[in-house]
């Protein structure tokens, strides 16, 4: 995946059954106004039994990120998540190690900066250049580090300016530099157009002032730009969060901003189990282990959480892992483990074509006896120790 390598979890075997059809995909609102297509009710237990979200995109895919290299972290998809005051963590970030060059080895400053600028860049090379999937929500791991080396820095910028030193002009460049990002990342939601006449002018204002501040020392000047730059590189910032906090996500997936939404039915966040299914399995479990398999950890989840019994998800995640054999399986059965299996409405078994968990399956409608337990979304079969 790494370097457009081929994609983990793509192909065949992925979220959709091997049967599924595509073409009635329903796409899926994520950030930067980018869609994502899920197969309808692929995977899915109606009644709230939800399948896994798809798999790759197969070898090379980009997954839902875009198109990899190094300007990718500032795109309509991971720009809005992450990018505000990259640039500005980074020269920040740049600058004290400069600053810093000439300390001992042991000194505790330049350790933490070290640290932070590694955390930053080792991220933004690995979301950069993996292909496959990748979500952007992904990039929150960056944020500490882009925070502290913000909050780092900014004392040194502040007084190499007010101090007037060889490098005071970086502190007005990253100002315009990080009002040109807001500006960019607010166009990508295509709702906020008086918010980036906002902030681009406020950010000009900033610039401008803070240079000619640089010539023509003025307190006033200095006083009005740098408020000017204050408001321009968090006003959008500030609006984004509120935007963000003040919409209500479900589902998987997460994104920031105004069209910030969740991947629906993609999890089982608000899903409910169907509770003739759960009383059912309850008063007939006898001792067993686990109160039912079923192909997926999203498809395990509402029946576990609603039961607070442990439910087997034969093919991990999304149903394509093969963490058991057939006999591995059997044996199971044969000791009185698991006793029940559940087959979704649209025939979700596990696992791609080939895999093991299509073993299993077919071994289960083969041999197991179908339990009316008062329901219609779920096939449940009983398997027989035997």
């Amino acid at each position: 995946r790494l370097l457009g390598g081929h994609g983990g979890g793509g192909g065949p075997g992925g979220g959709a059954p091997p049967s599924g059809d595509m073409g009635s995909a329903t796409p899926l609102q994520t950030a930067g106004n980018t869609t994502q297509t899920m197969a309808d009710g692929a995977g899915m237990m109606p009644g709230g039994v939800g399948g896994g979200p798809g798999g790759g995109h197969g070898p090379g895919g980009t997954g839902f990120g875009g198109q990899t290299g190094i300007f990718r972290i500032f795109n309509n998809d991971f720009g809005p998540n992450i990018a505000w005051l990259l640039v500005l963590a980074l020269a920040g970030g740049g600058l004290m190690l400069w600053i810093l060059r000439k300390t001992p080895r042991t000194n505790r400053g330049r350790a933490a900066v070290i640290f932070w600028m590694l955390w930053l860049l080792i991220h933004i090379v690995i979301f950069s250049m993996t292909s496959g999937v990748i979500h952007p929500y992904y990039v929150v791991v960056m944020a500490p580090a882009a925070a502290a080396l913000v909050g780092i820095s900014l004392p040194f910028l502040w007084g190499a300016y007010t101090r007037r030193k060889p490098y005071a002009w970086l502190l007005p460049l990253l100002v315009g530099v990080t009002v040109a990002i807001a500006v960019i990342i607010l166009g990508y939601a295509g709702t906020m157009t008086w918010l980036m006449w906002i902030v681009g002018l406020l950010g000009l204002t900033g610039m401008i002032g803070l240079l000619v501040n640089l010539y023509a020392p003025w307190r006033w000047l200095q006083n009005l730009a740098t408020i000017a730059a204050i408001a321009a590189c968090t006003l959008a910032l500030t609006v984004y969060t509120l935007a963000t906090v003040n919409v209500t996500h479900t589902g998987s997936i997460p994104t920031a901003g105004p069209n910030s939404t969740a991947m629906q039915g993609s999890n089982n966040e608000s899903s409910q189990a169907d509770s003739q299914l759960v009383k059912y399995l309850v008063e007939h479990q006898h001792g067993a282990t686990w109160l039912v398999a079923v192909a997926s950890a999203n498809e395990s989840a509402a029946i576990q959480l609603t039961s607070g019994q442990p439910v087997m998800a034969v093919g991990g995640f999304n149903g394509s892992d093969t963490p058991l054999t057939l006999d591995q399986f059997k044996q199971l059965v044969k000791a009185g483990k698991v006793k029940y299996y559940a087959i979704g409405s649209h025939g979700r078994g596990g696992g791609g074509p080939g895999g093991g968990n299509n073993e299993i399956t077919a071994w289960v409608k083969q041999t197991g006896t179908v339990v009316n337990y008062g329901g219609s979304d779920v096939t449940l079969y009983e398997l027989s120790r035997e």
